[in-house]
């Protein structure tokens, strides 16, 4: 194995990890997502979301239609600031 490719191997989770460090989900809440809705779509007692994996589900699929691409760490600081902020699954 060449020492550039052990170079890239290695550094790639130090990559990732400062990555999400950087990732505000308030922020990323109030810039993206109420684009299409306000918190009350996380409160309403009617919500169809039921469950942490639907939570995951469903902030997945709002990422694919808004097309921000979130990495796969921001989604799940995303899902636990909107779990622990509205939902307490």
């Amino acid at each position: 194995m060449s020492v550039r490719l052990l170079t890239v191997i290695l550094l790639l989770p130090l990559a990732t990890a400062a990555q999400a460090a950087d990732f505000d989900a308030e922020k990323f809440l109030a810039e993206k997502c109420s684009q299409c809705h306000d918190s009350s779509v996380y409160t309403r007692p009617d919500h169809k979301v039921q469950s942490l994996t639907a939570l995951d589900n469903q902030v997945r699929r709002c990422d694919s239609m808004i097309g921000t691409k979130l990495f796969d760490e921001d989604i799940n600081l995303l899902v636990d600031h909107l779990n622990t902020r509205y939902y307490h699954f």
